[in-house]
């Protein structure tokens, strides 16, 4: 990309050499020459402008230069707070704990053997989210918070589970007592 937006500099440059070396042949080409001083001031400005967010554009110590790495912890602080206000509120989390069926979603989880193994992807969800449960207000949140995760198991149908693996159990006969002759003789074929 900086080959390209430096070409294209480089092109408005020529351009505009160009067509003021010949601008008395046509009174179109005042047209062209405008657009060619447009295009290389417009260029020239936006990359100061990108430069001067990073870093001192030329290694000069211009000020109002090198804005996000003198002021990152205050723009990081900045963010939070706004994350904190608008999306991290009391109303907004329990509103997404309602509609969330957290018991669902692990049960579906452990029963796909595709996901038992860890990604990347969730491992960095796993810790985001720890990272969001730990900035909660406990005394604003946890009475909220707590009452869902209630609501969220009471719904917990066990039974059906349980019974399930009982059934499976019976049928491969693994209720039934171990006898140490059988499986003496059984580890011996």
């Amino acid at each position: 990309m900086r080959m390209t937006a430096t070409g294209l500099l480089v092109a408005m440059a020529a351009l505009f050499l160009v067509t003021r070396q010949y601008q008395g042949l046509h009174p179109a080409l005042g047209y062209v020459l405008a657009f060619s001083e447009a295009a290389m001031v417009g260029g020239l400005a936006d990359w100061f402008a990108v430069t001067a967010l990073f870093r001192h554009p030329l290694g000069l110590p211009i000020p109002h230069t090198a804005i996000i790495p003198e002021n990152k912890d205050r723009i990081a602080d900045t963010m939070a707070q706004f994350l904190r206000t608008n999306f991290l509120t009391p109303q907004v989390v329990a509103r997404r704990m309602r509609a969330t069926n957290i018991a669902a979603a692990v049960g579906s989880w452990l029963a796909d053997p595709k996901t038992g193994a860890g990604t990347r992807v969730r491992a960095g969800a796993a810790e985001l989210l720890a990272q969001v449960l730990e900035s909660l207000d406990p005394d604003r949140l946890g009475n909220q918070v707590r009452g869902g995760l209630f609501r969220q198991l009471d719904r917990l149908e066990v039974s059906p589970l349980l019974g399930q693996m009982l059934g499976t159990a019976i049928a491969d006969r693994r209720h039934m007592p171990v006898d140490r002759k059988s499986t003496r003789l059984n580890s011996s074929h």
